[in-house]
């Protein structure tokens, strides 16, 4: 073929397992990060928990959807997925009318 030359060996520039535990830290600050910003944030976190087969405390996610409020958890893919597993599609059900409810002020 004759075009060896053109494609230098690539060299990993650090070995394998150690590229691994870079990979899981920077993703962990990530998650650290992220989650300080808003209960969304923390549902995602907790989504993706839940998808890599950890116990997710279901009152602490209910506690963070009705921080987050209704609306904001119905256009998060990540959320209504979560609050689907754990609760089933009844409680996204109840989710969407807490949505198109509105919301009385309690007077000041």
């Amino acid at each position: 073929m004759g075009d060896e030359t053109l494609y230098p060996e690539s060299k990993p520039s650090q070995p394998i397992e150690d590229k691994r535990q870079l990979d899981t830290q920077s993703c962990q600050r990530m998650w650290d990060e992220l989650v300080r910003e808003s209960p969304l944030n923390r549902l995602r976190y907790l989504d993706a928990r839940l998808a890599a087969g950890a116990e997710i405390d279901r009152e602490r996610v209910a506690q963070l959807v009705r921080e987050a409020g209704a609306k904001a958890v119905l256009s998060d893919p990540d959320a209504v997925g979560l609050v689907r597993q754990l609760w089933g599609e009844r409680a996204v059900e109840r989710l969407k009318d807490r949505a198109n409810t509105p919301v009385e002020r309690l007077p000041e």
